[in-house]
């Protein structure tokens, strides 16, 4: 089953795949944080994106820091 997706991944030497920052359709950098602007109050943007450091912090300041977010090493100290 192939399932379509407009998440698009980077390999790393170690042969695992990361999600690419989706900011504007144009950056190519390792994402950062998984973010969710649905959650937003008064947002009509559904779904939620990846950012990488530079456009996740970006946009947290543009927001006033309420942006809702998780990063991955958040994700990744849960898991393991």
């Amino acid at each position: 089953d192939n399932i379509s997706s407009t998440i698009r991944f980077k390999k790393l030497k170690n042969r695992k795949e990361f999600p690419c920052c989706d900011f504007k359709g144009k950056c190519t950098n390792i994402a950062y944080a998984e973010v969710y602007p649905c959650a937003m109050k008064n947002n009509k943007k559904k779904g939620w994106s990846y950012l990488c450091r530079k456009h996740y912090f970006e946009e947290q300041k543009r927001l006033n820091w309420k942006l809702v977010s998780t990063t991955f090493s958040e994700i990744l100290y849960v898991f393991y």
